[in-house]
């Protein structure tokens, strides 16, 4: 497997970024030059495959996902994404089976956890649905907390001093003017 470097991350994140906006053109543009610099990792086929599927050419997709797993067949992104396929497609046992796999990988893939979440509320399977869809929310709040840690924390925007003298000044001209009245 060719060794990610930090133009993989950038591009990488480039293409999230993008893609988070809305702006489907930049995240495929940057997916694409992901796949041309870095073509024997797994990360630029399983987007460009993100990409495919939300456009509904789910047969093209999968080809990007299996040959996401070509390069690393215990991808976890590439798996949930190959049964998110199969359940769009009604294979729900198919797709099961790839949240598992998965999961087998990264047992603390958010993604994974959700999805099979819903496969198993669809086969009527609802205590395993809550319990995997518990463990999804519980990982998506422990990895938003931990990229705040990773960012320095949330902080308040600073206001100035004479902002907040200006605004009380305001406050107190219009509470005068209603007592007045």
């Amino acid at each position: 497997m060719a060794e990610w470097t930090t133009d993989g991350e950038r591009l990488m994140q480039e293409g999230t970024d993008a893609w988070t906006r809305g702006d489907r053109d930049t995240a495929e543009r940057a997916f694409n030059r992901l796949l041309d610099e870095f073509p024997e990792r797994p990360e630029g086929y399983n987007k460009v495959g993100v990409i495919l599927a939300d456009s509904g050419q789910l047969d093209e997709a999968e080809k990007y996902f299996l040959t996401a797993l070509k390069w690393d067949r215990k991808y976890a992104p590439a798996l949930t994404n190959l049964g998110n396929i199969y359940l769009e497609r009604g294979e729900v046992e198919r797709s099961i089976q790839h949240y598992l796999l998965a999961l087998d990988s990264d047992p603390e893939y958010p993604p994974a956890h959700r999805n099979l979440s819903v496969a198993y509320r669809r086969q009527g399977r609802y205590s395993a649905f809550v319990s995997h869809y518990k463990r999804s929310q519980r990982l998506d709040n422990q990895r938003a907390r931990e990229e705040i840690r990773r960012r320095g924390g949330f902080r308040m925007p600073v206001i100035p001093p004479v902002v907040l003298w200006v605004a009380a000044a305001i406050g107190v001209v219009v509470i005068l003017t209603v007592v007045h009245r």
